[in-house]
């Protein structure tokens, strides 16, 4: 074989064949080899690995929040629920108003129907009374003090009237700092 070797052969192919070495032209030697018949490898189970169980660490401040989140939902919750009976409430107490509403319509009209003016006027001769004189009257003599004065309009000059009520406003301011 180391002949051969030595032996410079020029090779001609047509196409793409892989350059063989010790391929002689017209040996009709070829150089592959039949596959082996390969036997189907028996299923096996895999084997099961041991679970391994890490210890979970749980944050203390995780636990706080959820604890806080649950906490303002019962709040919220607590909300919804004083809101409707508020509102079951308010509905019972217009319900109880509209009634009595009706109930005071009708006794203002059993009122109105019973109060009779002729029937009192008659009632009052019955009892001695009657229509006050001349010499019945008495004058109520009232204070200084207790007398509010209406003034009424002089149709003077516009401009005075507001100039006036410019000067008591400052004078009124002036003695109420003064009794300060």
């Amino acid at each position: 074989m180391a002949e051969r070797r030595r032996n410079n052969y020029t090779y001609h192919t047509d196409g793409s064949v892989a350059y063989q070495v010790d391929y002689v032209p017209g040996s009709g030697e070829t150089t592959a080899r039949p596959l082996p018949k390969q036997q189907p490898k028996p299923r096996t189970k895999p084997r099961k690995r041991p679970v391994v169980h890490e210890k979970i660490a749980i944050a203390p401040f995780a636990v706080l929040g959820v604890a806080l989140a649950l906490f303002m939902l019962v709040l919220v919750l607590f909300g919804y629920v004083q809101i409707y009976e508020a509102g079951s409430e308010v509905a019972d107490l217009e319900d109880r108003i509209a009634t009595l509403q009706e109930e005071n319509k009708k006794l203002q009209t059993q009122f109105e129907n019973a109060v009779d003016l002729q029937q009192i006027e008659q009632s009052a001769r019955e009892l001695g009374m009657q229509q006050p004189s001349s010499k019945q009257k008495i004058t109520v003599s009232v204070p200084v003090e207790d007398v509010t004065v209406i003034s009424a309009g002089t149709g003077s000059n516009p401009i005075e009237t507001a100039v006036r009520a410019i000067y008591e406003t400052a004078q009124d301011l002036l003695e109420y700092l003064r009794l300060r």
